[in-house]
């Protein structure tokens, strides 16, 4: 019969599917190193470009900040060196004065030089008018009482140091006009005569009457600035050099309205240097200073902050104030009104924390501020004497410092990040679709090759199916000499042989039967044969059993003993056990034996007979020397396993009782002792001797231990099959329970402590397996 080859779409549909599978999976892989090698790139590519710029930043803001620092001191530099100048000058006139008194007095008369003053009843004080170059106020504490119903006239002394100051009405209005921008300068003297002289013209008096209450009943330099004169008294004997007299004020509020203002203080000695003669001063409006702090443009939205060294900030844009969560307030305590806003006041944590500079590096440190990072540069300015209030002078350093967003730092980095993204999601999309053209290519391709491979494997399949159906007769035309033409050769060949096969099949039954039978009634002889060993060996143990429990003391023998309770307990874990306790009378007391032979079974259980028949011997043969015997056991027994060659041995330990003496001999597990008050004593046998059965002559280990048994005392023996006992989480009973036990019932009879302590094994068991011989012996003496 020829079989037409036909299509079968599952192979072709398999086919199809393996291919597709493979080339999705290769696309996919080629996809996914695609994206990854393009994330790699970014990832890689922003941390160059991060790192760049934040150098870059770092480079900028650490160059600015040092810049504008520089800049920022030169402000004050300038207005500090004008006021050097003009104090050099005073300072000379106040030391040749005893030369220039003359001139003073000729000066004062004339009408450049004459301070023409006028009394001020509402306030107190004098003043002169507003066409004079400078403007002079003397207070009321400067005055004599009043003789008549005229003003109070100057005190002498006041007077004469007017005199002698006129002349600057000459010297100080051009050091106000020129140089560094000022709002003023003037000149104060000494404690004794504190008046004042200020250019330009000023209502400072009336001014002060309206910011200042109190002003004129007061000495100026302890109501204004205490703790100056006191500071610069201090630092006379110093030696100060003269680039350090030079001392500023904290801003505070003017009291001629100009605003803000710091004043900058240049005292002038007396010509013997013991005391003050004045002080030049220059108030100078840190408006400047200011509008340039806050005019500085970093980037988009940072801003440059000036901060004195206690934290308070100088200057600072509107902006940089709210991101720093100030809070400004102005100190209205003794002198002038100084102006507060403290980044120790920051309701910020971060910017509370801040340190500022400790030396002329600049620190450069990032801080997140409203849960935004910030970059900050900080730079100190030089040291400058600050008056601190009435805790004097102190040097201090201003520190400038630059805040930048960093987003705006890292914008760039940002668009390039959103740029790179934007490429790579295109470079994917377009991936996607040249995989999917690629496999939707590759299947079309497959398809229809597979078609052309998988038709004769269609007809061998049909073929198989006619096998399947008892149709031996099939054939194939076999047109390749591929692997398919060689499957179909192989497959006509077998169709072939199960031809011939069956036609010979019922004989081969036949055949086979026969040899099963056989074998069937060989195995069914030898099963009967084995059931009949296993009847013959069971009644052996059965009998080897109960011999071994009938040598073992009946209850009725161990309750004859009048002067000991002794109850007895053993159980094997197999058919016949390896355990051993024997009480036996012995003179005028008795031997209590136990021990325990290593393994189970028959050749245990054997062991334990010949070790009972031999202490049964010696005692008929009258031994009672407790070390002797026990050698001799071990000898006996020793020559027998020998002899049977058989590798046992055993513990074996003996109690020789007479008259509330125990001798304990030989080596086996713990003896525990319970006295009548409850008191528990363990006995070590270890060192009484050694497992008999080992070697021929223990003689030399054997020891004896002598206990003393008194009325209500209990003695506890055991095999470790008590304390060895598992359960069924795998913890042991172990020793301490079986004293736990027999002390809790130490004062009932023996019978009832051996069946608590039993009784406890077995539940603390459960359903788990006793793998060993449980034997147990309670001596009890009676009370």
């Amino acid at each position: 019969m020829t079989l037409e080859l036909g299509p079968r779409q599952r192979l072709r549909t398999r086919f199809l599917l393996v291919a597709g599978v493979g080339v999705a999976v290769g696309l996919l892989a080629s996809l996914t190193v695609a994206m990854f090698g393009f994330n790699r790139l970014s990832t890689e590519s922003s941390k160059e470009i991060e790192q760049g710029l934040g150098d870059a930043s770092r480079e900028y803001l650490s160059t600015h900040v040092v810049d504008s620092a520089s800049r920022t001191h030169s402000l004050l530099e300038r207005a500090t060196l004008d006021l050097e100048i003009a104090a050099d000058i005073l300072q000379d006139l106040e030391d040749r004065a005893d030369e220039l008194g003359p001139l003073h007095q000729a000066l004062s008369h004339l009408p450049l030089f004459e301070d023409r003053l006028r009394y001020h009843p509402e306030g107190g004080w004098y003043q002169n008018a507003d066409d004079e170059p400078m403007s002079v106020s003397v207070w009321g504490y400067l005055l004599q009482p009043s003789a008549g119903d005229g003003p109070p006239p100057l005190r002498p002394e006041v007077a004469d140091a007017l005199a002698e100051t006129a002349i600057f009405d000459l010297v100080l209005p051009p050091f106000q006009r020129e140089g560094a921008s000022k709002l003023q300068i003037f000149y104060v003297g000494g404690e004794d005569a504190p008046f004042m002289r200020l250019t330009p013209w000023s209502d400072a008096a009336g001014e002060a009457d309206k910011k200042y209450p109190g002003h004129n009943a007061s000495p100026f330099w302890s109501f204004y600035f205490p703790g100056l004169m006191e500071s610069w008294r201090a630092r006379m004997g110093s030696g100060m050099a003269r680039d350090t007299q030079v001392t500023l004020t904290p801003p505070y509020e003017d009291a001629g309205g100009a605003g803000v203002v710091m004043t900058l203080f240049h005292p002038i000695y007396t010509a013997d240097r013991s005391d003050i003669a004045g002080a030049l001063g220059l108030d100078l409006t840190i408006n400047q200073i200011v509008d340039y702090i806050k005019d500085l443009k970093l980037f988009d939205s940072g801003f440059a902050f000036l901060a004195q060294s206690d934290g308070n900030v100088l200057a600072i844009n509107t902006s940089g104030e709210q991101i720093l969560r100030l809070r400004g307030s102005t100190a209205a305590g003794e002198g002038v009104e100084v102006l507060q806003r403290s980044l120790r006041d920051s309701s910020e944590a971060s910017v509370a924390g801040l340190k500022l500079p400790v030396d002329d590096a600049v620190s450069y440190k990032e801080i997140d501020i409203g849960g935004e990072s910030y970059a900050l540069a900080l730079q100190r300015l030089p040291a400058m004497n600050i008056w601190a209030g009435p805790d004097g002078i102190h040097e201090q350093h201003w520190t400038l410092g630059m805040v930048v967003p960093a987003r705006e730092i890292y914008a760039s980095l940002t668009r390039s990040q959103a740029s790179i993204a934007a490429a790579t999601q295109q470079v994917a999309a377009a991936q996607v679709l040249i995989n999917m053209a690629t496999l939707l290519a590759v299947v079309l391709g497959v398809s229809v090759v597979s078609r052309r491979m998988t038709a004769a494997l269609d007809a061998l399949s049909d073929a198989a199916k006619e096998l399947t159906h008892k149709n031996y007769d099939v054939a194939l035309e076999v047109h390749s000499e591929d692997e398919v033409g060689h499957l179909t050769r192989v497959f006509m060949g077998m169709a072939a042989e199960i031809r011939e096969y069956t036609s010979n099949l019922e004989g081969l039954v036949r055949q086979r039967t026969r040899e099963l039978s056989a074998a069937n009634e060989e195995i069914s002889a030898l099963n009967e044969r084995l059931k009949a060993e296993n009847v013959r060996l069971g009644a052996e143990l059965d009998v080897a059993r109960r011999l071994q429990l009938m040598v073992l003391p009946s209850e009725q023998e161990l309750s004859e003993i009048g002067e000991l309770d002794i109850a007895g307990f053993m159980e094997p874990a197999d058919e016949v056990g390896g355990d051993y306790y024997d009480v036996l009378p012995a003179g005028g007391g008795f031997k209590i034996g136990i021990g325990d032979v290593t393994g189970h079974g028959l050749e245990s259980g054997v062991l334990m007979i010949m070790l009972q028949t031999a202490v049964r011997t010696l005692l008929i043969a009258g031994e009672r020397d407790p070390k002797r015997f026990l050698d001799l056991i071990n000898r006996t027994v020793y020559e027998n396993i020998q002899r049977i060659n058989m590798d046992r041995s055993a513990t074996l330990a003996f109690l020789d009782y007479q008259g509330g003496e125990l001798i304990l001999t030989g080596q086996h597990e713990e003896a525990i002792v319970v006295r009548a008050d409850g008191t528990l004593e363990r006995v070590d046998t270890l060192d009484l001797g050694l497992p008999v059965g080992i070697d021929a002559d223990i003689q030399d280990f054997v020891e004896s231990a002598r206990l003393r048994l008194e009325p209500g005392d209990v003695v506890v023996l055991y095999t470790d099959g008590i304390t060895e006992a598992e359960n069924p989480a795998g913890e042991q009973y172990g020793v301490e329970r079986l004293c736990a036990a027999a002390t809790r019932t130490h004062r009932q009879p023996a019978a009832d402590i051996k069946r608590a302590i039993i009784e406890d094994v077995m539940a603390f068991v459960g359903e788990q397996r006793v793998f060993d011989d449980i034997t147990l012996v309670v001596i009890r003496r009676e009370d």
